[in-house]
């Protein structure tokens, strides 16, 4: 890029304007004699003639390698103190300009910032523009950053404030002229719309860097890097680790929890994380270990046996799920300004086939499955449960918007939150409990997609749960003529007297007889031989004792 060139040279200026001012107490009969000069330097740095006069003693003392604070002006220019009083509000208007910067005085995040004048230091591209004879457009022209670069800058201020190269109060205005002067950085404005103050951006920018750079941030480092004052430190770190903390009140990030303070980490949520980086949040986005998406492909087709009326039932379920007529289904709704999502429960005892049923029907309908293991939300941080569980309808909302279908969302095992509430203040874990109902109950109200739950809750699913629940689904154990149908799907050798005798002799689930298989199929593994039929009865006993066994331990 062609660059113009100036009609004075800039530092020579300067220089001159400053070795006039040396002792001069600014005296009118000697600024007199720069007026020129002093003039030409006001146009170039769009201030006035007397701010320029104090610029060029601050720019000498830090082009000769000495800090310059207020006490090193006045004995530069032989000024008594008493006397600058009429230049202090030109050294505050150099500051609010960004031609110098200075350390703030700064009580509390709340107080308006006070500049005490420590420090002062031209800024790094008014440096730059002078030593290279450019104007200050030429100089700051470059391209626009992006969210990434932007972040990463905020970070390596963050590294200087670490190594005590400037104060959090600089590293506060250093990021907050960073955001003025980088507006195609669409996130910032969405920030400051939601209030989120600048101690809590500056966090946040460095939270999403480190997620850029393949990493998590370790809280109390992060803290310590960002603040100065212990005091400071040890108050923002319990915001966090108590959930009062303004970034996790918003939802704008999570806490993964540790053993010890020094091993607590800091992610941004999914919606933030879209927020921040919009098309590329995906990139970004990881599976958290308390829930997957299995893919409907990814399921293994198997042939389930069920007595009539739940046969007839699933069926109609997994209709109303095919892509045509879910469609047909929810625009009626919406025209009968009808709730339009659909919500199935699949309760009954362990091991009658609910979680395969939902595995078969997503496959058969080509619909993805959002899994959730509900006890891997619980978490001994205060108030993290509930936090996860909001995560998971965020991230079920942002899987709906990708996918071609409506997925299916599965609370597998959901037991701990389907039964009737308990009083709040029996414990915390009640409160926990009855608070993560909440949640789940208002976004069953609100979803437009299809959350299905299994329980082994039969007589006492909570009542806020049985009205919200279309479909609901009563897994009893086989009827003998099913059992016998699962013997022989597991076992396909056996006779129809043989996979009879089973049957009628045993009362076991799905998910019993095929423990009983598993073996079977081991044993021929392992010995070359198959299991005949005393065997398999051999087998059953030591499985019902097992069973027998758990239902006493479960009851004690």
């Amino acid at each position: 890029m062609e660059q113009t060139a100036l009609s004075f040279n800039v530092l020579e200026t300067i220089q001159k304007i400053s070795d006039k001012l040396y002792e001069s107490e600014l005296k009118p009969e000697i600024t007199a004699t720069i007026q020129e000069e002093s003039q030409q330097l006001a146009d170039y740095l769009h201030i006035t003639e007397q701010q320029v006069w104090l610029f060029s003693i601050i720019y000498i003392q830090q082009y000769m390698g000495f800090a310059c604070d207020l006490i090193d002006l006045l004995r530069e220019i032989n000024l008594k103190s008493s006397k600058f009083v009429q230049y202090r509000s030109d050294l505050v208007a150099l500051i609010d300009k960004k031609i110098i910067k200075s350390e703030y005085d700064q009580r509390n995040e709340r107080s308006v910032p006070r500049p005490n004048f420590r420090f002062m230091m031209v800024r790094n591209d008014v440096l730059e523009a002078i030593f290279n004879n450019l104007s200050l457009e030429e100089a700051t022209k470059s391209e626009p950053m992006d969210i990434y670069e932007f972040c990463s800058e905020v970070s390596d201020l963050i590294k200087e404030r670490a190594e005590k190269k400037i104060t959090n109060n600089q590293l506060v205005d250093e990021v907050g002229y960073l955001e003025s002067t980088n507006p195609q950085v669409e996130v910032i404005k969405k920030l400051i719309d939601k209030g989120i103050s600048i101690a809590n951006r500056i966090l946040l920018y460095e939270i999403c860097d480190d997620m850029v750079q393949g990493g998590e941030t370790a809280m109390e480092i992060t803290i310590r890097d960002i603040y100065d004052s212990q005091r400071m430190r040890i108050r923002k770190i319990r915001e966090i680790t108590e959930n009062t903390s303004q970034l996790i009140q918003e939802n704008l990030i999570n806490i993964i929890p540790g053993a010890f303070v020094s091993e607590i980490r800091l992610v941004l949520t999914s919606s933030t994380i879209e927020l921040m980086l919009g098309q590329d949040a995906e990139i970004f986005i990881k599976k958290q270990t308390l829930r997957d998406v299995i893919t409907a492909e990814s399921v293994a087709a198997k042939e389930l046996y069920f007595e009539e009326k739940l046969q007839k039932q699933i069926d109609f379920f997994r209709e109303s799920l095919t892509q045509d007529k879910f469609t047909a289904m929810q625009e009626r709704l919406q025209e009968m300004a009808m709730p339009k999502g659909v919500a199935a429960v699949f309760y009954g005892a362990p091991g009658t086939g609910k979680t395969e049923s939902v595995y078969q029907i997503a496959k058969a309908t080509g619909r993805d499955i959002l899994y959730v293991d509900i006890s891997q939300t619980k978490s001994m941080w205060f108030g993290e449960s509930e936090k996860r569980i909001k995560a998971v309808f965020s991230d079920y909302a942002r899987l709906c918007r990708k996918s071609k279908q409506k997925p299916i969302l599965l609370f597998n095992e959901a037991d701990a939150v389907l039964g009737k509430r308990k009083d709040n203040g029996v414990s915390n874990t009640a409160q926990t409990e009855n608070a993560i109902q909440n949640i789940i109950l208002e976004q069953m109200e609100k979803s437009e997609g299809i959350i299905v739950a299994t329980t082994n809750l039969v007589d006492n699913l909570d009542a806020a749960f049985e009205r919200r629940f279309l479909f609901k689904l009563k897994f009893d154990l086989p009827t003998a003529e099913a059992k016998k149908h699962i013997w022989k799907s597991k076992l396909n050798w056996l006779t129809n007297e043989q996979a009879a005798t089973l049957a009628d002799r045993f009362q076991f689930s799905g998910g019993e007889i095929d423990n009983i298989a598993r073996k079977a199929i081991i044993n021929e593994v392992i010995s070359g031989n198959r299991a005949n039929i005393d065997e398999l009865l051999a087998y059953c006993e030591e499985e019902r004792l097992m069973s027998k066994r758990a239902v006493k331990v479960g009851y004690n």
